[in-house]
């Protein structure tokens, strides 16, 4: 198994990323002092919508019956809230298959 970063900027975003073998739509917003993460197929059909990017935790964990794989956030500023700049830059997203 390896981990794979999946590039984030700073900012409201929606992007295609390669999860295993499939395509899918990742779409992050920042509401109430959190990041959320949705992810879409391609056509943007909802597949899993409000997860709280919650660093430590597998955030895959209750739903691999939708996506194999894991998804890891890390916040390097690990002794404050995840602030709106920190996304890409100290706030990471990884992706293990």
């Amino acid at each position: 198994m390896a981990f794979y970063e999946i590039p984030l900027q700073v900012g409201n975003q929606k992007f295609n990323v390669t999860l295993g073998k499939t395509i899918y739509k990742l779409r992050i917003i920042y509401r109430t002092n959190q990041w959320y993460l949705d992810i879409l197929n391609t056509v943007e059909k909802p597949l899993i919508t409000g997860l709280l990017m919650c660093a430590g935790i597998d955030l895959l964990e209750q739903y691999k019956h939708v996506i194999n794989g894991s998804l890891y956030v890390v916040n390097f500023e690990q002794d404050e809230i995840a602030k709106y700049g920190y996304l890409g830059s100290k706030i990471k997203l990884y992706y293990e298959d």
